[in-house]
């Protein structure tokens, strides 16, 4: 048996809306050639719940290698009731770029009880408020900042969904204090007003056991930062791995004659919330972000740190495709490039990673399957070669192709902690977006 290999090339014009199909032009052709190999194939076995095409040697399928090089509809998105509950990191303060304005980070997160009230008088000599930056962005020793700290009411468990711009409910204010000089990895130490804690210690008998603590007690600590010069950004590692715990308030108290200790304390195990605020009014009015939402497909989309706006990316060729049986995907990539600038956005401040999910049919965020695999089999990073990001999608087109995915849409977003802003050139942009898709059929 022979193997006959054909390419097909297709891209979406965006200035045309009605978009061609793959197999356009070749119609009388690829219908004669399919009864040709059809008749051929008469004799061969095969197995078509086998996607794993590689397994069988060349000479038990047909291979029409196709290479497309597609166009996507790229557009800009924000939503902020994106879920932040339980990071692995704590983030607070603030940033400004002069594209996406000034975005304002706070958290709130559970205080836990180290131990059990030790139930004997007590007068306080001090309270320390200490936590522990892992990274600190924008710090600058002229710079004036303070750490704002408030009681929250609302319960936070393992089973309590937050979003990124849910309101902090703070009930009790505790105070607003200078943010002393910082350095990643050691210790800053905050002096708290004696008051906070007669509050914290208000009524002890709530302090002997855990639960009760933060689940009736006391259910959370806001914490923020608020800039009066230059902004900073101060993270704080709150993951399960961490040897330190990011947070925690100390009472300093004495009982008769001897002193001691009482701590609450952020451990990696307590659950915690960032929230983020972004107020694009604020950038250069000449620079400033004008289609967010509105699926216009404007020649640049924008991608923003700190669950901010991300990019959508639809796929509608792909569509073409759903209906072709015995169709297994050897390959599909986005390539995404970039604006690149010697002022505002170099090669070298790129973000190392980049991430691909996609929304299922309730609309629920999901990663796509080529990240579940690995996040080396997903890529996402950036090749300077290029000038653009490079996605591998193989599986999420297989999964679309299979009926196991609705749409032909994934979205790009960055993670948590990246620093820098990304712009792409997109739609009628050149060069753009592009899907660079290679299949079998067999």
């Amino acid at each position: 048996m022979h193997t006959m290999t054909f390419m097909t090339n297709s891209f979406w014009n965006l200035q045309n809306k009605n978009h061609r199909a793959p197999f356009r032009g070749m119609r009388t052709t690829t219908a004669t050639l399919f009864s040709l190999l059809l008749a051929a194939l008469s004799s061969c076995s095969q197995d078509p719940d086998k996607i794993g095409i590689g397994l069988l040697p060349d000479d038990d399928f047909i291979e029409i290698g196709s290479t497309d090089t597609v166009g996507i509809r790229a557009y800009t998105m924000y939503n902020d009731l994106t879920l932040t509950t339980d990071y692995t990191r704590m983030i607070a303060g603030s940033v400004y770029d002069d594209y996406f304005g000034s975005t304002y980070c706070d958290l709130v997160t559970q205080l836990r009880l180290m131990t059990k009230w030790p139930a004997r008088e007590f007068e306080i000599d001090s309270v320390l408020l200490t936590f522990v930056p892992s990274r600190v962005s924008g710090n600058d020793s002229t710079a004036i900042h303070f750490i704002r700290l408030c009681e929250t009411g609302t319960l936070i468990t393992d089973s309590t969904d937050f979003y990124s711009g849910q309101d902090p409910d703070t009930i009790v204010y505790l105070g607003e204090y200078r943010l002393p000089d910082l350095e990643a990895g050691s210790p800053a130490v905050v002096k708290l007003h004696n008051w906070v804690g007669e509050h914290l210690l208000r009524d002890t008998t709530k302090l002997s056991s855990g639960a009760r603590f933060y689940e009736e007690y006391f259910r959370g600590l806001y914490f923020a930062i608020k800039s009066v010069t230059e902004p900073i950004i101060v993270e704080m590692n709150a993951s399960e791995l961490s040897s330190i715990d990011p947070l925690g308030i100390t009472i300093f108290y004495r009982s008769d004659t001897l002193k001691y200790n009482y701590s609450f304390v952020a451990t990696p195990r307590a659950v915690n919330y960032n929230r983020f605020t972004h107020d694009r009014s604020t950038a250069d009015p000449a620079l400033q972000i004008t289609h967010v939402n509105d699926m216009v497909t404007d020649t640049a989309v924008f991608m923003q740190n700190y669950m901010g706006l991300y990019v959508k990316l639809d796929l509608p060729s792909l569509e073409a495709y759903k209906n072709v049986s015995n169709l297994a995907v050897n390959k599909a990539r986005i390539i995404a490039p970039v604006h690149l600038d010697d002022e505002y956005f170099p090669e070298k401040e790129m973000p190392s990673q980049i991430y691909v999910r996609y929304r299922n049919s309730e609309g629920r965020e999901l990663p796509i399957p080529d990240l579940v695999h690995d996040i080396s089999f997903m890529d996402g990073k950036y090749y300077s070669d290029k000038d653009s990001y490079i996605f591998n999608i193989t599986s999420f087109v297989q999964a679309y192709l299979n009926g196991e995915i609705d749409e032909p849409s994934v979205e790009l977003y960055l993670p948590i902690n990246a620093v820098k802003n990304v712009i792409f050139k997109a739609n009628t942009n050149e060069p753009a977006f592009k899907l660079e898709f290679a299949y079998t059929l067999y």
